[in-house]
This record gives structure tokens, sequence and C-alpha cells, in this order.
């Protein structure tokens, strides 16, 4: 089974997480520490991307078959380290 309609949702969910994120904290009032900076962000992406992910299983009926869960939710996982190495090389 092919995930590239699930793939794309992740890279569009990782765009809109990174220029939200910068957008509200744009004016850099928010913190002093970049780690803090970057571990809002993480927290924010894992929250959308386990929604995205829910949504995706339950929308196709994979409940019960865990390999394309499996398959998910490591494609999930390097979506998420991707977006995050991009985001902390523009900070």
């Amino acid at each position: 089974m092919m995930y590239k309609d699930f793939e794309i949702e992740l890279e569009d969910a990782c765009k809109l997480a990174k220029k939200e994120f910068l957008e509200q904290y744009k004016e850099d009032m928010y913190l002093s520490a970049g780690g803090s900076k970057l571990e809002s962000f993480i927290n924010e992406l894992q929250s959308k991307y386990e929604i995205i992910t829910a949504n995706y299983i339950k929308a196709k009926g994979l409940e019960n078959d865990s390999s394309a869960r499996k398959r998910l939710l490591s494609l999930t996982k390097q979506h998420a380290r991707k977006c995050i190495e991009g985001f902390s090389k523009i900070q």
C-alpha cells in the first residue's frame, strides 16, 4: 500500500507548524533559550502528527492492520525528524 497522500499531509502539517510557530513567536519575546523554543515546536508538531496519523488510520480502516499502522508510525517519525531538523536550521 502506498502512503503518498499521508506523507503529503505530514509535509503540509510541518510547513503549517513552522509558519504558525514563527508567527506566534516572531517578536522573540517568548524566550531567551533556543532549546525551549525547539522543545515547544516539537510538542506542537507531535500533537499535529498524532492527530493526522490517527485520522488517517481511521479513515482508511487500518485499525486492525498492525503492519500498516507500524508503517504509518515509521513514516510519521521520519517526517517528524526531518521537520524538526529543518526547523532547527532556520532558528
